[in-house]
């Protein structure tokens, strides 16, 4: 017992010392990319995910990092029309993590079932910097995560 608690308390100092510029895109020892969304705030005027709006290669790892004082859920999908069977996490507790590799192509969207209105996008293609991006960034743009 006395271990597990060690190896969360340090697990939550990681966490919370890793500078946001180098915790939001690592590579892992696959050569594959991990991102980092943190979940905070949630109001009815604005997004919790920050950034509301990702765009990563495929075989990525977004890791969604509840920053709140109130659990949290992801689901694939939107809050207006409910999830589409993707992804969804177990509920996620103060300071805990939800992770999800991304394997292939596409605009995936998703929301925080305890907040339908806070809304994100997963823009994933094997490159970054491709037509089909640039087109999903354009439709995604930041106002989107705010509806």
């Amino acid at each position: 017992m006395k271990n597990m608690i060690m190896a969360l308390f340090f697990t939550f100092v990681l966490i919370t010392i890793i500078p946001t510029s180098y915790a939001d895109s690592q590579t892992n020892s696959h050569g594959n990319k991990s991102h980092i969304i943190y979940i905070a705030g949630c109001t009815m005027k604005k997004s919790c995910f920050t950034p509301c709006q990702i765009t990563i290669e495929k075989e990525d790892t977004v890791t969604w990092v509840n920053r709140d004082t109130v659990d949290h859920r992801i689901m694939s999908g939107s809050g207006q029309r409910g999830p589409d069977g993707w992804f969804s996490s177990p509920s996620i507790p103060s300071n805990g993590i939800f992770s999800h590799t991304f394997d292939r192509k596409g605009a995936f969207t998703y929301y925080d079932d305890v907040n339908p209105y806070a809304q994100g996008v997963v823009i994933v293609d094997s490159l970054s910097h491709t037509n089909f991006v640039k087109l999903q960034q354009s439709y995604f743009s930041d106002w989107w995560c705010t509806k």
